[in-house]
C-alpha cells in the first residue's frame, strides 16, 4: 500500500483540526468537574448564516454552528474556548474553526470594567483561508454599559512575520423592551514595512444590526462589511457588505 504525503498546507490544517478537538475536550474536562462554588461556568450555542472575520467572508457564505464554553472565577480570571462547524457545499458538516482564550476582568466602576488577556484563533482548510491558519493576539480594553473598546496586537497574523494592530469599538443602544441596536467599527493595521507587494496597509470593518432578546435566546440581524486601504498598485477591495443572521442560545 502506498502512503501519500500530505501537502504542507493540508498537513498543517489537519494538525489544527486535531488540536481543536483535543483542546475543546480538555477544556470541558477541566472546567466541568473542577468548577468551585464561587466560580461560574457558562456558554452558548450559536448558528450563523455565514461566518465573517473582521468583516471579511470566510465560510464561502455557508452556515456555521458554534459551541462556546467559558469559566469565570470570583477573582476575575476567566478561561474559555469554542469550536465551530461549517456546512460545506461538497462534504457536509466539517470542522471550521476553534478559539481559546484566557484573561482577567477588573471592575473599575459600576459602569466600566478593565479587560485584558490572550486569544488564539485557528481555522481549518474548510474556511476560505487557504490551507487553514491561526494567529495569537494579546488584548486590553474597557467594557462599558453601552460602549466598549479593545486593542489587539499580534506578532504573527496568519504569518509568523506579519505583526498587526487591531482596534475596535462596539456599541449597543436599547431601542425598546428586548430590542437593541448593535454596532461595531474595527481597524486592522499591518505593522510590517516588508509586507507582500501590492497588499493594503490596513482594513476597516463595520457592523450595524438589530438584536432581539427572547429569554435565553438572542436573534440578531446585522449588515457587515469591510474596505481595504488603497493598494500601491490599484484601489483597495470593498465587498459592499452582506446581511448576516445569527441565533444564539446562552446557558
Amino acid at each position: 500500500m502506498t502512503v501519500h504525503a500530505l501537502h504542507p498546507l493540508r498537513r498543517k490544517a489537519a494538525i489544527e483540526r486535531r488540536r481543536a478537538a483535543l483542546l475543546l475536550w480538555a477544556l470541558v474536562g477541566v472546567m466541568l468537574p473542577a468548577a468551585p462554588a464561587a466560580a461560574q461556568l457558562g456558554g452558548s450555542v450559536s448558528l450563523f448564516s455565514q461566518a465573517r472575520l473582521r468583516g471579511q467572508p470566510i465560510s464561502d457564505r455557508r452556515p456555521v454552528a458554534e459551541l462556546e464554553l467559558v469559566h469565570d472565577s470570583a477573582s476575575g480570571f476567566y478561561l474559555g474556548g469554542s469550536a465551530a462547524l461549517v456546512a460545506d457545499r461538497t462534504n457536509g458538516l466539517q470542522p471550521f474553526a476553534f478559539k481559546q482564550y484566557a484573561g482577567f476582568a477588573h471592575r473599575l466602576s459600576p459602569g466600566a470594567t478593565l479587560d485584558l488577556g490572550v486569544v488564539h484563533n485557528g481555522y481549518t482548510e474548510y474556511s476560505r483561508i487557504i490551507g487553514g491558519g491561526s494567529y495569537t493576539e494579546a488584548y486590553i480594553g474597557i467594557i462599558g454599559r453601552n460602549l466598549s473598546g479593545r486593542v489587539f496586537i499580534s506578532p504573527g497574523y496568519f504569518r509568523k512575520d506579519q505583526a498587526t494592530l487591531y482596534m475596535e469599538v462596539d456599541g449597543q443602544l436599547d431601542l425598546a423592551r428586548n430590542w437593541v441596536i448593535v454596532s461595531h467599527l474595527g481597524r486592522l493595521t499591518y505593522l510590517n514595512d516588508d509586507r507582500p507587494a501590492g497588499s493594503p496597509g490596513g482594513v476597516t470593518d463595520w457592523r450595524l444590526g438589530l438584536r432581539r432578546h427572547m429569554g435565553s435566546i438572542d436573534l440578531e440581524v446585522a449588515w457587515t462589511g469591510y474596505a481595504e486601504d488603497k493598494r500601491p498598485y490599484g484601489p483597495g477591495h470593498d465587498n459592499g457588505g452582506a446581511l448576516v443572521i445569527g441565533l444564539t442560545l446562552v446557558f
